[in-house]
């Protein structure tokens, strides 16, 4: 009884923390009070949490903060400088490594292209040694926690595996939580690209989006969907909720390397963007990406978003069929799930931009009962940098939150 008490109480204790780093993060500069009146706690349990983060050094005391009455006192606040998390991408073509510092700033951001003759040993040996030089780089600046990592396709939790990613040879079923974990001496964190983007809105917009229910589009070399139920990750029993990219569009179709027929991201992302226009670059359609296309040998996505915008006949009509496919599969995220709040992000809205927002818009409303319509907002991704590499450092930093006295040294 004693024993499950005390669990009870260190549970309690992990949730309260977690919650004051949360405000103190997310209010940038907050008083004890302050602290204390948005978190429901008492103000000796304020006084507690915040003397005990003081001591680890994860947060500070800076300057004065007007209150009730005229009253003034102090400011809290993260110490962003001291402490950092790392957040790394993989994606088929490329991986991306960043320091962030607990407060939210980017440190430092770099991208490495994906070798394809690389075995998933040699990959992951590459992401690590270019993780371990950023942080060896910025040792003596602050100390690197821990390190989160956002992979495509469906990552399953408690089996460390990815369960599945098209076009990147041999990753499938391999414990990549294991395999970067016996490089480092700081904890590992493996995620879903999806969900990290989804997480990183909810990290940079805790304020509006904490009791929405939330749908974040990755639109890029393939097709997912991180979903935010309640101000919370919804992962599904395995934790490979919302393949959106791998639902059936098209029963009738050709079968995919998942082994189903006719999915999703067989007719949209960006690989299938820039296969259609090289087919028909190749029976000699004209387009103002020819020129460069055959000096470079390969299509970019700079070189089809200045495409987009000087109204290319060819890049727009195959763009558009891209929204057209993406928008029946938003619609049926938006008829399972019923958010409030759909975000598109990743490459394809990156190219499209609002020319993208509009096409999807208006296809989801025709095809919608208006009273979903009416309250259902769709937007565009608005973090400047790349949300699902600030996602996968925001779930690090959160597992810090949850506990840092395990994390700091």
């Amino acid at each position: 009884m004693n024993t499950e008490k005390s669990i009870n109480q260190e549970k309690q204790q992990k949730i309260n923390r977690t919650l004051v780093l949360r405000l103190v993060r997310q209010e940038k500069l907050v008083s004890r009070a302050e602290i204390a009146k948005l978190s429901g706690l008492q103000r000796a349990t304020i006084t507690n949490i915040v003397k005990e983060l003081i001591e680890l050094g994860i947060v500070v005391e800076n300057g004065l903060l007007s209150g009730d009455k005229g009253r003034r006192s102090i400011g809290i606040r993260i110490n962003g400088e001291k402490f950092c998390v790392a957040g790394v991408m993989v994606t088929r073509e490329y991986f991306g490594v960043s320091l962030i510092g607990l407060s939210g700033e980017i440190r430092e951001t770099r991208y490495f292209k994906m070798e394809e003759t690389d075995s998933v040993s040699e990959s992951i040996r590459r992401i690590t040694t270019e993780i371990h030089g950023m942080i060896e780089a910025h040792k003596q600046e602050f100390q690197t926690l821990a390190v989160g990592v956002a992979v495509p396709g469906p990552y399953k939790m408690d089996g460390d595996e990815v369960v599945f990613v098209t076009n990147l040879v041999g990753w499938d079923g391999s414990p990549i939580s294991s395999l970067l974990q016996a490089d480092f001496n700081i904890p590992v964190y493996i995620e879903n690209d999806a969900n990290a983007g989804a997480f990183a809105q909810l990290w940079n917009y805790e304020k509006s989006l904490s009791r929405k229910d939330m749908a974040y589009i990755v639109a890029g070399q393939g097709i997912g969907c991180g979903i935010i139920s309640n101000g919370m990750l919804l992962k599904g029993a395995l934790g490979i909720a919302g393949e959106i990219g791998h639902t059936t569009i098209d029963y009738c179709g050709p079968r995919c390397e998942c082994g189903n027929y006719g999915c999703l991201e067989m007719y949209c992302s960006l690989l299938v963007f820039k296969k259609n226009i090289r087919t028909r670059l190749a029976k000699g359609e004209e387009s103002c990406v020819r020129e460069e296309y055959e000096k470079k040998g390969f299509l970019t996505q700079s070189m089809l978003k200045n495409a987009m915008e000087k109204g290319d006949s060819l890049v727009r009509e195959e763009f558009d069929k891209m929204c057209e496919y993406l928008a029946v599969g938003i619609i049926n995220v938006i008829n399972q799930l019923n958010p409030e709040l759909v975000i598109i992000g990743d490459s394809l809205a990156e190219i499209g931009g609002e020319y993208m927002l509009t096409k999807i818009k208006r296809k989801i409303q025709e095809r919608v009962r208006p009273i979903i319509w009416d309250n259902l907002q769709i937007e565009l991704n608005e973090i400047p940098e790349n949300p699902i590499l600030v996602g996968a450092a925001a779930i690090a930093a959160q597992r810090v939150f949850e506990n840092p006295a395990e994390f700091i040294k």
